[in-house]
């Protein structure tokens, strides 16, 4: 009950304070609601939206025989028909101003509305797991349509953010975290969770949901100024012309989005394919971390975390004494928990090799620093510099992501590539370390050879005649722990303390010291063309034999 008091209180600031005014024509109602219309626009500024490519299944999508470019419209008979066929407690009804958001969303706005139509088979699942908790109408998810047309990192101009449009006061009276390092608004399940209590809560007070909507856009308090002002009707359409301006399109582009949310395919409408993975799931994260170490570790680009996590506002989770969530595509969530130590050794070797003076277990206060990036294997976080590549017969976006050391979502990102494939000819911008510039420009005038030296052994000697045997490349150790001093006291392996001279030829064997949190996986990821069968036969390990600190690994290599 105390949480109902508060809501009149604060509510009101999520942007709608315009003064009451007689309405105008349908069509002059869309045109006011620029909130609608600009959360549509800022949708396109997303990279993995802006990049989404045709469903491929649209042939088969599209029951009505339509050409590629037709707009279908109907008739009122038809729209109203079909509203009503829409399976909702909710009070449905169909008018000139929902007419006038119909064609918004199904005539101009088409291009957003597949977009959004794509984003839906990510959101919708969990919006609709949440309702159904609380017993509330499923339905209701069509409001994030409205609020932010799917974009997490909506912000209004009055700072409401999020999903569902939170202001920075009632986000905080629905228990959402808001802080220097994280903003639960931007999540979407924390951010649905508390939408649905304050619809539940503004439905406890008007009896109405789409009162409740009218207040989740304006304020409880306009609501009822409106109410007392329509001499106390209780529906939205009756207090309608009493409600602030913006307020007066949100139920009726409600109600257009679940149509054309219902009846795309009948609009010529097909949800586009996005790069933003569709399955992912969630794993918990206990230590402070920051999202290089986890990208360097399981494979994923920090741009792809930014995406699937943007409730963490400097890519730092800080999980100090209390427990956090993160989201991975399932695939890489499912070895996050085996590869656990692996990312927190990397962190902390990554974070002492910058800051020396930095204690990693140090409780006092958050470790808040951007790792310097550079070298191979680095992932990519606001690069400095752009070089050219032309792309040549024989490449593919793998191949040339792993020659710039970067991720190939980040490399479709940075040239608005759609689909698995680039054109031969084509010139691609590539962001890279500005010290490392003179390194990567040199790429682009290798042969297919060099090139594949670089990505599978980046310290090849010299190239022989094409008719002579190559000689067994020297792979290098990157590990500033694999030649401890420790290492070299107690092994007897001559081959293993030092590097042969080019004159006795390269060696094919090196050793390994197990570190904390290492696998074998993880160790053969420090030496290109090595794997986890080669570790196993060259140590004569058997497959669910477990490695432990200290133990010295051999490496066969060519």
């Amino acid at each position: 009950m105390k949480k109902l008091v508060y809501i009149a209180l604060f509510a009101s600031f999520s942007g709608c304070l315009q003064v009451f005014g007689q309405t105008g024509t349908p069509a002059e109602d869309v045109k006011k609601s620029g909130d609608i219309l600009n959360k549509l626009d800022t949708l396109m500024t997303l990279w993995y939206v802006k990049n989404a490519t045709p469903a491929k299944n649209k042939k088969a999508m599209n029951i009505c025989g339509f050409k590629p470019d037709d707009v279908p419209t109907y008739t009122d008979s038809i729209y109203a028909r079909r509203i009503r066929m829409i399976q909702s407690p909710l009070p449905m009804a169909y008018n000139e101003t929902v007419k006038a958001f119909i064609e918004m969303y199904a005539v101009r706005k088409r291009q957003q509305v597949e977009k959004m139509l794509g984003l839906s088979d990510t959101y919708f699942p969990m919006f609709e797991e949440i309702l159904d908790k609380h017993k509330m109408p499923l339905e209701l998810k069509y409001l994030s349509i409205v609020e932010s047309a799917l974009n997490p990192r909506a912000d209004s101009r009055v700072h409401a953010t999020g999903l569902w449009q939170f202001m920075y006061t009632t986000g905080k009276l629905y228990n959402l975290e808001i802080n220097s390092y994280v903003d639960e608004r931007k999540d979407p399940v924390q951010a649905t969770e508390a939408a649905a209590i304050f619809l539940k809560d503004l439905h406890n007070i008007f009896g109405d949901w789409f009162l409740a909507i009218a207040a989740y856009n304006c304020g409880p308090g306009n609501v009822n100024k409106a109410i007392r002002r329509s001499g106390g009707k209780r529906t939205f359409w009756e207090i309608y012309p009493y409600l602030p301006q913006e307020t007066r399109g949100y139920v009726p582009a409600f109600i257009a989005a679940a149509y054309v949310f219902q009846y795309h395919r009948e609009h010529n409408l097909y949800p586009q394919d996005l790069t933003l993975p569709k399955m992912v799931d969630t794993v918990l994260v206990y230590k402070e971390i920051n999202f290089e170490p986890i990208s360097k570790v399981l494979g994923i680009s920090v741009d792809e975390l930014k995406d699937l996590n943007p409730q963490y506002t400097r890519d730092i989770i800080p999980a100090r004494g209390k427990t956090y969530t993160l989201r991975l595509p399932a695939a890489k969530a499912a070895i996050y928990a085996p590869m656990r130590d692996s990312i927190y050794h990397t962190y902390t070797a990554m974070l002492l090799a910058q800051h020396p003076n930095v204690n990693p277990n140090d409780s006092s206060g958050i470790v808040d620093i951007t790792f310097n990036k550079g070298g191979h294997g680095r992932t990519d976080y606001e690069p400095s510099d752009k070089v050219k590549y032309t792309v040549k017969a024989g490449d593919n976006l793998g191949f040339i992501a792993d020659l710039f050391d970067v991720s190939v979502y980040s490399l479709k990102r940075w040239n608005h590539i759609r689909g698995k494939n680039v054109s031969v000819g084509r010139k691609l911008a590539i962001n890279v370390p500005a010290d490392k510039v003179r390194y990567y420009k040199k790429i682009n005038t290798m042969t297919s050879m060099q090139k594949k030296k670089e990505v599978y052994g980046r310290k090849y000697g010299d190239t022989k005649k094409e008719d002579q045997k190559e000689e067994t490349p020297v792979a290098e150790n990157t590990s500033k722990t694999a030649t401890t001093s420790a290492e070299e006291k107690n092994t007897t392996d001559k081959t293993a303390e030092k590097q042969p001279s080019k004159s006795t030829g390269p060696s094919n064997i090196e050793y390994y010291v197990v570190q904390k949190g290492d696998t074998l996986w993880s160790i053969a990821q420090r030496f290109p063309g090595v794997t986890i069968d080669d570790i196993k036969k060259a140590n004569n390990l058997s497959s669910n034999q477990k490695i432990r600190i200290g133990q010295k690994i051999k490496i066969l290599k060519g």
